[in-house]
C-alpha cells in the first residue's frame, strides 16, 4: 500500500476537494460561451413559459435531453439571467464529482487509494474544463457517479438496504435521461452481475429485477426522445474514429499526447500486471473495466450499424473507471519500488500538467468580449451580425446578455435588416458559422474602412462614402 504522509486522511481529502473546486470557479469566465452553449443560454431563458422553453429545446437542441436546460432554467431564474452566472451550475455538478469520487473509490478499494483518485480527478483539465461549460456533461458526469456509487453500495450484500436501492434506482433513472449514452453504465452492471453468477457463484436476482424496473421507466420517460433519435440517418457528428484510434481520446482526456499517451499505456500495464486480480477474484475491478470496454464498443457498433455517434465528451463517465483503476491497481502492485516509481512519475506528471493547462491556458473559444470591448472604444455604435446559417438567434441573445448595460451603449441588428438610414456599421461574423469566410456584400457606395480580428470572430466597419 502506498504511504501518505502522516495527515488525517480526510483533511488530506478535503485540502484536494478544495483545490479541485478552486481551480474550476479560477478562470471560470476566461473564454466567452460555443454556439451549443449560447444555444443552451437562449432555450433556459427563464422569462419563457415551460412550454415556449420545451418547444425551443425540441426545435434546437433535439439531440439532447432537456434534463440539463431545465435546470439551467430555474438556476438562472434564482440568480439572474447572465451568461456568466450560467457557467456557475456546471460548476456545482464538477465540484459535486470531486467530492463523491472518493467515496466510489472506498467500496472498492477499503483503504486510502481514495485519496488518490480525489488527487487525480481534482487535478484533471478535462474535468475542470467541462465543469465551466454549459452544456450538459458535468451533469452527465455526477449522475453517473451517482449510479455507479448506489450500485456498489447494492451489491455490498453487508451494506444493502432499502435507501441505497432507491437511491440507486432513482439515480439510474436520472443518469439514463441525461444523456442516452450512459445506458452503457447499465450494460455494464448487467453483464457484471452476470459474470459474477457464473464464477462466483453470486446471485443478484433482485438487480435484474431493478435494471427491468429502470429500463420500463427510462423508456415511458424518454419514449419521444428515444425514438426520435433513432429516426436519424446520419448524427450531428461525423464519424470520429480517428481520435478513437488517437489513443482512444486519452490525449483528450489528459490535456496533452504525453499525458494521454502516458496514462493509457500505464493503464494497459496494470491491466496486464493485475489481470489475474481482475478476472479471477471476486472484487469490483472488472466493472469498471466492462465500463471502459463498452464506452468504445457500442457506440462503434451502432456506428457501424446505423451512424455514427461516438465523441469523447459524450463519453466523459469513463474517466470514473479509468481513474479508479488506475489508483486502485497501482496500490496491488507488489514490487515496492516499481510502485514507488510509477506513483512518483504519475504525481508530478500530473501536477506539471495541470499548472500548464491553468497558467498556460490558450483561448480557444469565440472572443465576443474582447471585439465588443473594442468596438466600444469607437465612435460607431451599430452592430450587425453576419450570419447566414441562422444561428444569428442565438448570438443575438448572448451578445445582448454578455456584458452589464450593453444594449444601452451599442445597437444590434441581424443583418438581413440593414437599414437604409444608418451611414455606418460594423459587422460581426463568428467565423465557424460563415465557414471562416466573412465576405460580406455591401452597396458599392460603402466600403469596409477597419477591421477587428480574433481567431474566430471578425469585425468590420463598413461606411457610407
Amino acid at each position: 500500500m502506498l504511504r501518505y504522509p502522516k495527515l488525517n486522511n480526510n483533511f488530506l481529502n478535503y485540502f484536494f476537494i478544495v483545490i479541485g473546486i478552486l481551480t474550476i470557479f479560477y478562470q471560470i469566465n476566461f473564454e466567452d460561451l460555443w454556439l451549443d452553449e449560447m444555444q443552451s443560454f437562449w432555450i433556459a431563458d427563464p422569462e419563457l413559459s415551460l412550454s415556449e422553453t420545451l418547444q425551443r429545446h425540441k426545435n434546437y437542441d433535439y439531440h439532447n435531453p432537456v434534463i440539463f436546460n431545465l435546470t439551467l432554467k430555474y438556476f438562472l431564474d434564482i440568480f439572474s439571467y447572465n451568461p456568466e452566472i450560467a457557467r456557475y451550475l456546471p460548476l456545482i455538478y464538477g465540484s459535486l464529482f470531486l467530492i463523491i469520487i472518493g467515496p466510489i473509490t472506498r467500496q472498492v478499494k477499503k483503504d486510502n487509494t481514495f485519496l488518490f483518485t480525489t488527487f487525480l480527478a481534482c487535478l484533471s483539465i478535462y474535468i475542470i474544463k467541462y465543469s465551466q461549460e454549459v452544456r450538459p456533461y458535468s451533469l452527465l458526469l455526477i449522475t453517473s457517479a451517482l449510479n455507479i456509487y448506489f450500485f456498489l453500495k447494492v451489491i455490498d450484500k453487508k451494506k444493502e438496504n432499502k435507501k441505497n436501492i432507491f437511491f440507486f434506482i432513482f439515480f439510474s433513472i436520472i443518469n439514463y435521461s441525461v444523456n442516452p449514452f450512459s445506458l452503457i453504465i447499465l450494460f455494464s452492471q448487467i453483464f457484471f452481475i452476470t459474470y459474477k453468477y457464473f464464477f462466483f457463484n453470486d446471485r443478484y436476482i433482485q438487480l435484474y429485477i431493478f435494471a427491468l424496473l429502470i429500463s420500463i421507466s427510462y423508456l415511458l420517460l424518454n419514449y419521444s426522445y428515444i425514438s426520435y433519435q433513432i429516426s436519424f440517418d446520419n448524427y450531428m457528428l461525423s464519424s470520429d474514429i480517428i481520435n478513437v484510434i488517437d489513443g482512444l481520446y486519452f490525449p483528450r482526456f489528459f490535456g496533452s499526447k504525453i499525458m494521454g499517451y502516458f496514462y493509457l499505456l500505464l493503464l494497459l500495464f496494470l491491466i496486464i500486471k493485475c489481470r489475474k486480480k481482475i478476472f479471477l477474484e471476486n472484487n469490483n475491478y472488472l466493472f469498471f473495466l466492462t465500463i471502459i470496454f463498452f464506452s468504445y464498443l457500442i457506440p462503434l457498433i451502432y456506428g457501424i450499424l446505423s451512424t455514427p455517434v461516438l465523441h469523447d465528451r459524450y463519453i466523459i463517465f469513463i474517466l470514473i473507471p479509468i481513474l479508479i483503476l488506475i489508483s486502485c491497481l497501482l496500490n496491488e502492485l507488489k514490487n515496492q519500488r516499481l510502485k514507488q516509481i510509477l506513483f512518483s512519475l504519475l504525481i508530478l506528471l500530473t501536477i506539471g500538467n495541470h499548472l500548464i493547462e491553468i497558467f498556460d491556458r490558450p483561448k480557444t473559444k469565440p472572443e465576443f468580449n474582447y471585439v465588443l470591448n473594442q468596438i466600444k472604444k469607437k465612435d460607431y455604435n451599430n452592430i450587425f451580425l453576419y450570419n447566414p446559417r441562422g444561428t444569428s438567434i442565438f448570438i443575438m441573445n448572448y451578445l445582448k446578455n454578455i456584458q452589464p448595460n450593453i444594449e444601452k451603449e451599442l445597437n444590434f441588428y441581424d443583418f438581413k435588416n440593414l437599414k437604409e438610414n444608418i451611414n455606418s456599421f460594423w459587422v460581426l461574423c463568428y467565423m465557424p458559422e460563415v465557414y471562416f469566410k466573412c465576405k460580406v456584400k455591401t452597396k458599392d457606395n460603402f466600403k469596409i474602412i477597419e477591421k477587428k480580428k480574433t481567431r474566430l470572430v471578425h469585425a468590420y466597419l463598413v461606411k457610407k462614402y
